[in-house]
Parts: structure tokens; C-alpha cells; sequence
């Protein structure tokens, strides 16, 4: 694969070629609804882009193959600031503040340094131009990505109006400390630039819920099987389905390998027909699987709690959601993606493959009960019995 190369847009040509990249991951890849699409000329053209500072990742024959852009808010508004309570930032907020979006790499190119590139130079952008805290809002299964560059969560999910549930994150540019702590492949590029405690601790005072949150991917798998045993008063390999027959050791590993978000009630962690990019698991609380019917009826199929899985089929078929998830309660969701799930396979095949076999257990399992319940349907039915 050839090598790939890092730059700002600075001519029309750059310009068209990251709007035409939009277009063709958004739309023809993904079937996005997408508002501002050129449907005649291919290319997505949004007016955010008129103040933003568009970068592109090409290959040595030119070919534009990822793209990020990132907004100063000193130079007019951000995409749905409020969302975000930027504020809270003060006084930070908001000449030191920015906002990057539309981070897409092509999908061959995804297992490569694209993306992280297109993330190292924007930090370096911003940095050089005074830019002290950077906001993102993701879906739950690129989490792991942006937690291991350093943003953080600090605020309750938001309901966007172009992408619905997303999780906002914010990334403190300045703060080498905690960078240091998590092991941030960035931290060697920040310590090119002044490092400040100021934000830190401001950080620490106005968000104190998440002042001490850290990823599980910063912790090894002691820490990890420790801290659900303390929460949880029991080991997780004795209410998680997944780890059905694993040892404490096969556990600790693959809990290693899982990400943790919490939702409050109402949220919808995936919606009917979406693309597959995870298998989540209940830590706490519950959620709800809600068919949506060709003739517009919306019917609640089952109730999942603690220690079940859902996401199962479209993990192992790789097919799109068949049902939307919501919470009932407030939720704690442990989330394997299908990156971790690849190294994985890669690590540790056996302990992949003993994984699978637990979720085919857990979809025969649903499938007779379905056709358990199908039977005892047709049965009342033919007796006449009240099946409503």
C-alpha cells in the first residue's frame, strides 16, 4: 500500500476532493440522509466549511482517501454548540475552543495510519493556533479510538439532530499529565507545546462525575475484573453470558479488550436497520428490543438485563440491527467492537473462537424460545383462547 501523506486543503482541487469523499462514504457507502448532498455532482458541501480548516489524506498518486475538519470558535459559531455546553469551559470558551468533525477514512484504508494521522495533525493545528480544548461528539464503537488520543467523556449523551444519540467528548490539549496516564500516542507530539494545569483542574472542579472515569483500555485485566467485582459484588464471570465457561484468566483478557458508556433512560443505543459495529453487553440496568413493523406498529419483543448481550447476530453475521435498543433504566453498556474483536482473533484464536461458540449458544437459545413462543401462539389461536 503506498504511503500516505497529511495536509491542509489550500486549493479548490483539495477542496472537491474531500467533498467528493463525503458523498461517497456518507451516501453510497453508508446511506446516510444527508442534507447538503450534491446528489448531481457527487460531493457534500456543508457551511461549516466556509470557517473550517479542511485537512486531507492522500496516497502518493493523489488519491484522497481520508479527511478531517476542525472549526475555531473565534472565528464564528460551532455546529450545535450548545449540545455541548461549551460554556462550562470558561474562560476558556471561547477563543481557545474548537470543534472537529467529519473524520472519515475510506473503508480499505481503515486498518491503516489514516486516521490517526488526520488526528495528529489537526492537535498540531490547533495547538499552533492557540487551541487549548478540542470537542467531538462519536458513536459508541469508535469510543475506544478517540478515549486512547485523549478526549474524555463529560456530559450526558446528547440527541443530535442530524445523528440522533451520540456521545460528546473533549479532549484538554494542554494536559500532558493525563495523556501520560493513559499511554496517549500523542503525548510525545504535546510535548512540543506549552503544558498548563490550570484547565486540568478546572476540569476537575466543574465535572466532578467524570473527573475519575478512565477507559478500560488503560487498565489491564486485574484492574478491570476488580473494579466490576467492587460495583458489581460478584465476579463477572458468574452474571455475564458471554463469558459462559471462561476462566478467570480467558476473562480478565477479554475484559481488557471491552469499552464501558453509560446511557439514561430513554436513549437509543442503535436504531432498526443500522450497520453493525459492536456486540454490547448489560453491566447495569436494562434495555429494551422494539421491532419496527412494515405497517408502522412498534412492538416491545423482550426486556434485557444485567449480564445479557444484544447486537449478537449482526456481530457474527455481520448483518445490519434487526431492532432498536433503548433504555429503560439508566445503563451501564460494556461494548467489544469489531476492531478489538480482529485483534483478538490475531492474540488469542482460541479464545476467539471460544467467544463465538458462546454466542451462537445464546442465538439458539433465543431462537427456541421465539419457537416456543410461536407454538404456544398457534396453539391458543386454534383453541380460541385470548392471545392479545
Amino acid at each position: 500500500m503506498s504511503q500516505i501523506k497529511v495536509h491542509l486543503a489550500t486549493t479548490e482541487e483539495d477542496r472537491n476532493k474531500i467533498f467528493r469523499l463525503r458523498y461517497d462514504i456518507y451516501v453510497q457507502e453508508m446511506n446516510r440522509v444527508q442534507v447538503y448532498a450534491d446528489h448531481e455532482a457527487k460531493m457534500i458541501k456543508e457551511p461549516f466549511d466556509e470557517t473550517g480548516h479542511l485537512f486531507l489524506a492522500e496516497t502518493e498518486e493523489g488519491e484522497c482517501i481520508g479527511t478531517v475538519r476542525i472549526n475555531f470558535r473565534k472565528d464564528g459559531s460551532l455546529e450545535c454548540e450548545e449540545l455541548y455546553e461549551m460554556e462550562l469551559f470558561r474562560p476558556y470558551y471561547p477563543d481557545k475552543v474548537s470543534m472537529s468533525t467529519k473524520l472519515m477514512v475510506k473503508s480499505e484504508y481503515r486498518h491503516t495510519a489514516a486516521a490517526s494521522m488526520l488526528c495528529m495533525k489537526i492537535y498540531e493545528h490547533a495547538r499552533e493556533n492557540g487551541i487549548l480544548i478540542d470537542f467531538i461528539d462519536t458513536n459508541p464503537h469508535l469510543v475506544r479510538l478517540y478515549n486512547q488520543v485523549g478526549y474524555r467523556m463529560y456530559k450526558k449523551n446528547i440527541h443530535h439532530p442530524e445523528y440522533g444519540i451520540v456521545i460528546p467528548m473533549v479532549f484538554l490539549l494542554d494536559d500532558n499529565e493525563y495523556l501520560k496516564q493513559i499511554h496517549s500516542p500523542f503525548l510525545r507530539l504535546a510535548k512540543r507545546f506549552p503544558t498548563g494545569t490550570e484547565l486540568a483542574h478546572l476540569f476537575e472542579t466543574n465535572f466532578t462525575d467524570y473527573k475519575d472515569i478512565r477507559p478500560l483500555f488503560s487498565m489491564d485485566g486485574d484492574e478491570v475484573w476488580q473494579n466490576i467485582v467492587h460495583d458489581m459484588m460478584l465476579p463477572p464471570s458468574q452474571f455475564l453470558s458471554f463469558l459462559r465457561g471462561f476462566t478467570e484468566e480467558e476473562s480478565k483478557k477479554l475484559l481488557s479488550m471491552l469499552d464501558l458508556i453509560d446511557y439514561e433512560d430513554g436513549d437509543i443505543v442503535f436504531q432498526q436497520n443500522q450497520e453493525s459495529q459492536g456486540l454490547f453487553c448489560v453491566l447495569e440496568g436494562s434495555v429494551e428490543v422494539v421491532v419496527n413493523r412494515d405497517d408502522g406498529v412498534r412492538s416491545t419483543i423482550s426486556i434485557l438485563n444485567q449480564g445479557e448481550i444484544f447486537g449478537e447476530l449482526g456481530f457474527v453475521a455481520k448483518s445490519n440491527r434487526n431492532a432498536d435498543i433503548i433504555v429503560r433504566d439508566h445503563a451501564k453498556l460494556l461494548i467489544l467492537t469489531p476492531n478489538e474483536f480482529q485483534k483478538l482473533e490475531i492474540q488469542s484464536p482460541t479464545l476467539a473462537m471460544k467467544l463465538l461458540t458462546n454466542l451462537f449458544v445464546i442465538l439458539a437459545e433465543r431462537f427456541n424460545e421465539m419457537s416456543r413462543r410461536m407454538l404456544e401462539f398457534r396453539r391458543l389461536y386454534e383453541m380460541g383462547g385470548n392471545v392479545s
